[in-house]
């Protein structure tokens, strides 16, 4: 069953808009018959454009969790979610009680539409044959509120220096556009002896002049832009930006045990709840954002079907360091791969929350320092000359 978008009219005459559940076009059509409206126009609406973002998939999981809870049915407790839901939310909710009248499973429902990761369709399977839905809910808020919260935090973190890195480029900007030129004239003028730190200094201008009209230039800007564009769309481009991305200096080893961590998670829950090696494998994958990383993960399936060894497949495929493949391994002898993966994870967790927050400590005072290089610079390069030539003229 799937949603149908609809203008119609009413008894009396009035266009009206909206949203259908229906198993066909014909049985969308019969359905607005029964509710005495005539249908100008129909076709089938697309989830994709309601899901810019699934932040919200978060709150609408710990309501269900708790909905789930106080012991009311799973339509009951879907009902009751769209409290707090926006219209286009509601719309997928009205989708999804649709396809449960109709005698669907609400992971079918939702594998239908792929507006959910198969992360979560792997947690809905198992609550379907154990009736633990409170639990794949709750497992799920869990996973996305732990990758969004880093993101989140990242983000906060990054705000001091990311301003104190504008101020420094608008700085050496407009000294460089002008108060030197001014300078510089001024010096020219007056024939006044160029130091060799301004002498430097204006070399320095003159190379980020040239530099900053590449991006003054309008064509050359849409040129840019437009060839970047096309480029995140060819697959081997993407693949290449997404190695660039864990190989990137300083962020790239903490942004890869970043998702080394949110996997071995999602592997463990999926373990913990039941599913076999090779199906939690499989639902995890999805949940993999860079694509060089995936396309290696959509390769651990077939080694652990070929080999049987699973702490080597994920070792090698995930780029796991050499302290997490013991780990994995010795779960993998004790039949303990679940309670080992979390482990593993939170050990990565560790790791790069550690790394990332040094980095942080440090990045501010570097920031600082190098904003009072460039004052000093500043100072040396016009200020020093101008007192020269007034001392000889005295």
């Amino acid at each position: 069953m799937r949603m149908y978008q609809f203008q119609a009219l009413n008894a009396n005459g009035k266009k009206v808009r909206g949203a259908i559940p229906a198993n066909s076009k014909d049985h969308a059509l019969y359905n607005l018959k029964l509710k005495n409206l005539h249908p100008i126009h129909i076709k089938p609406q697309k989830f994709s454009w309601l899901m810019t973002s699934d932040i919200w998939t978060v709150e609408w999981a710990k309501d269900m969790n708790f909905f789930l809870k106080q012991d009311l049915s799973l339509v009951e407790s879907l009902q009751a979610s769209k409290l707090r839901l926006g219209k286009k939310q509601i719309q997928i909710i009205d989708m999804l009680l649709a396809g449960l009248y109709a005698g669907q499973t609400l992971s079918q429902i939702i594998s239908e539409h792929q507006f959910f990761s198969k992360l979560f369709i792997g947690l809905l399977s198992v609550a379907e044959a154990t009736g633990q839905y409170a639990q794949a809910f709750e497992d799920y808020a869990l996973l996305r509120a732990e990758e969004i919260e880093f993101f989140k935090q990242l983000r906060s973190n990054l705000q001091y220096p990311i301003v104190l890195a504008i101020i420094i480029f608008s700085m050496i900007i407009a000294f460089s556009e002008f108060l030197l030129p001014t300078s510089l004239d001024f010096f020219r003028n007056n024939n006044f002896e160029q130091h060799l730190t301004t002498t430097l200094f204006i070399h320095f201008a003159e190379i980020l002049k040239n530099f900053l009209t590449i991006f003054t230039n309008l064509p050359v800007v849409i040129t840019v832009i437009t060839s970047c564009y096309m480029g995140s769309k060819i697959k081997r481009i993407k693949y290449i930006f997404s190695w660039l991305s864990i190989k990137f200096p300083i962020f790239g080893p903490i942004y890869l045990m970043t998702i080394q961590s949110f996997y071995l998670k999602s592997f463990s829950i999926l373990l913990k709840r039941g599913h076999h090696v090779i199906q939690a494998v499989s639902y995890t994958t999805d949940i993999l954002q860079n694509t060089y990383l995936k396309s290696h993960a959509l390769q651990i399936e077939h080694i652990i079907k070929h080999d049987g060894k699973i702490s080597a497949a994920l070792t090698n495929l995930l780029k796991l360091p050499e302290s997490i493949e013991h780990l994995l391994l010795t779960g993998e002898k004790t039949s303990q791969v679940s309670t080992y993966s979390n482990i593993c994870a939170e050990t990565l967790k560790n790791i790069y929350q550690g790394k990332l927050q040094k980095i942080i400590a440090w990045t501010g005072p570097f920031l600082i320092s190098i904003m009072g290089i460039v004052m000093i610079w500043m100072v040396v390069a016009i200020v020093v000359p101008l007192y020269d030539q007034v001392a000889r003229m005295d």
